[in-house]
């Protein structure tokens, strides 16, 4: 038997100690008390007998997939798709991918000022979509601008450990408006690449660029960004850059593709597919056991429901008589 209280067991005991307390008047009525409880306990343990087994299948693939994700204040220009903030299609075409690719092992690695794992490899697709959506910038007070080398170690750092953990390479997206702004200069990535076993680098934005709307901690209003560098200010502007970009899957050994409005994800997908190792090469079926169960709580809730029903009659009846 499998038992799922309904509220914790100890709490449970404490009110049918309290009811048996409140002891009625006569023998009877005070065994009829004490089935009561002991129903209203039985109840809220919520018992369940072992059911059907059921058999199913699922896909996996064996492969890791690492998303790193440009976390800084540029990539919220409003020069997204549909007008919306490229961080805004970053994170739709995240769980794009995630849905598209299936059971994997997913990891985030996001960077503003400081690079942060936002998760190690996990096949908890769920839990990659959540630490996705959840990307901010820090507020512009604190931002100290933007530099594709931030990730750097740390993304060589973990390509190298799931190598050796799973023998294996790792799937990049590495996704970013390529915009540089804390006067750096591109380091090379060619160190990485043979770590990286497909993938792509993935441009937002336009070369045309766009202003940039953050929210205010304080209030809860969004206000543009500011242009400081002169006075009076202006909303400062971020533009695409596609040569960083483009620099960047070269070292990497991968697809540079502008994720603009004319161009879909499903193309970037096509060509992971081919060229890395997500084919059907890579993919098994695990088998799954699932235990079901019936419940059978309803059986004591009939006879609550009859012992009830049994106290409102001697009740009036009682009344009745006197």
């Amino acid at each position: 038997m499998i038992i799922n209280p309904i509220i914790p067991i100890w709490l449970m005991a404490i009110l049918c100690v309290v009811m048996l307390i409140m002891k009625r008047r006569g023998r009877w009525a005070f065994v009829r008390q004490i089935i009561i409880v002991i129903l209203v306990f039985a109840i809220n343990l919520r018992p369940m007998l072992p059911g059907k087994t059921y058999k199913t299948g699922r896909q996996v693939r064996d492969v890791n997939v690492l998303f790193v994700v440009d976390d800084t204040i540029s990539m919220l220009a409003l020069d997204g798709r549909d007008g919306e903030a490229r961080l805004e299609d970053v994170k739709k075409d995240c769980s794009y991918i995630i849905d598209s690719l299936g059971d994997a092992n997913y990891s985030v690695l996001s960077f503003n000022n400081t690079p942060i794992i936002s998760s190690p490899f996990t096949s908890d697709s769920g839990h990659i979509k959540n630490c996705i959506e959840a990307l901010y910038p820090i507020e512009d007070f604190y931002a100290r601008g933007s530099s594709l080398n931030t990730p750097k170690e740390m993304m060589k750092e973990i390509l190298s450990s799931a190598e050796s953990k799973y023998g294996r390479k790792t799937i990049v997206f590495f996704i970013s408006d390529g915009e540089i702004t804390d006067d750096s200069i591109l380091g090379s990535y060619s160190d990485l690449k043979d770590y990286v076993g497909g993938g792509a680098v993935l441009g937002y934005g336009t070369t045309e660029g766009a202003a940039m709307k953050i929210k205010n901690t304080y209030d809860d209003t969004y206000e543009y960004v500011q242009d400081k560098s002169d006075y009076p200010y202006k909303n400062a502007i971020s533009k695409l850059d596609e040569g960083n970009l483009k620099q960047l899957s070269g070292d990497l050994g991968i697809d540079y593709v502008h994720m603009d409005s004319s161009k879909s994800v499903d193309s970037v997908l096509e060509a992971v597919k081919k060229d890395s190792a997500t084919d059907k090469n890579a993919a098994r079926t695990v088998e799954e056991t699932i235990e079901g169960s019936v419940d059978i709580y309803y059986f004591f809730a009939f006879a609550l429901a009859a012992m009830l029903l049994t106290e409102v009659i001697i009740a009036i009846i009682n009344k009745r008589r006197h």
